[in-house]
């Protein structure tokens, strides 16, 4: 009876696995969706399929677009401003079963008079739209082993009435300045312990200075180089200045980075270990202040 009985549990176990496989392998054309905090839509908008080869338990998918830009200027319009930070989400079909994507690879461009523009995304999907005004086809790509699917979306870029009134695009939108260790076992760089905070933006008639943050400090040893980098920051800082604070936050140093230049290079040696530092990024319209950043770090 307890042989027949673990056999039962058995063939039942097997039924149950190939039954939750036989589910996870009915998946159909996933469903994508861009979030981009548009002022004319509340929720994110679902991008529509174009260019489609897809199998599965389900069926076979084929669509075939011919021109992906006119396609996509086709859609719906999405309204964002210069620079937006903007996502893309996938969703399994929900008339199909379980989510079973390896590690897709995901690739997103705009076309514009049949000029492709790359965007770069994050792991995360993450990406930011380019500072240039006018109407774009968004193509996104999807490939999951044999499976492929392509999306369209139509994208109109322009500035907010604020950027017209010559403001700075919203604090949250700005790319944050990079900072990184270099030395002989990562010459590629690890990001270095740092706080990144606004001082003032698009108005700084109260300004008062900026305060010498509380950052943790990070280990370095002679001969590392710490690497600053805002040339991603759009638009770019009217001047950046290098702040040398003792033990005791007190002021030591002052230098002005050069206009022409968008990194900074420390390469430190032994009479640096202590030292903090707080670089000030500074955004002015004439003599006008109308943004302040401060990105603070020290050394161990």
């Amino acid at each position: 009876m307890k042989r027949f009985l673990m056999r039962l549990s058995v063939l039942l176990s097997l039924l149950v696995l190939t039954g939750c496989l036989a589910e996870d392998y009915d998946v159909g054309v996933p469903r994508a969706y861009l979030h981009a905090d548009d002022r004319l839509r509340s929720g994110p908008m679902q991008l529509t399929e174009a260019n489609v080869t897809w199998s599965s338990s389900s069926g076979h998918v084929t669509e075939t677009i011919q021109d992906i830009e006119e396609f996509g200027l086709s859609q719906e319009t999405t309204t964002v401003s210069l620079n937006q930070p903007a996502y893309l989400e996938f969703e399994e079909n929900e008339e199909n079963g379980g989510d079973i994507w390896t590690n897709p690879e995901i690739t997103a461009s705009l076309w514009k008079d049949g000029e492709e523009t790359k965007l770069e995304l994050t792991d995360a999907r993450e990406f930011r739209f380019p500072q240039s005004e006018g109407n774009y086809a968004l193509a996104v790509e999807f490939i999951d082993r044999d499976n492929t699917a392509q999306y369209a979306g139509n994208i109109v870029i322009e500035e907010t009435p604020a950027q017209k009134a010559g403001e700075l695009p919203k604090y949250t939108f700005m790319e944050m300045p990079s900072i990184t260790k270099v030395n002989s076992e990562d010459p590629s760089g690890v990001v270095f312990d740092h706080i990144y905070s606004e001082v003032c933006w698009n108005d700084c008639s109260f300004n008062s200075g900026y305060d010498i943050s509380d950052v943790h400090a990070g280990d370095v040893e002679e001969g590392d180089s710490i690497v600053v980098d805002w040339g991603m920051m759009e638009p770019q800082p009217s001047e950046v200045v290098l702040i040398e604070i003792d033990s005791d936050g007190e002021e030591v140093s002052e230098e002005i980075g050069s206009s022409d230049s968008s990194s900074i290079t420390i390469d430190i040696v032994e009479q640096d270990f202590g030292k903090q530092y707080a670089i000030q990024y500074l955004w002015q319209d004439g003599e006008k202040l109308i943004g302040q950043s401060s990105l603070n770090f020290k050394l161990k």
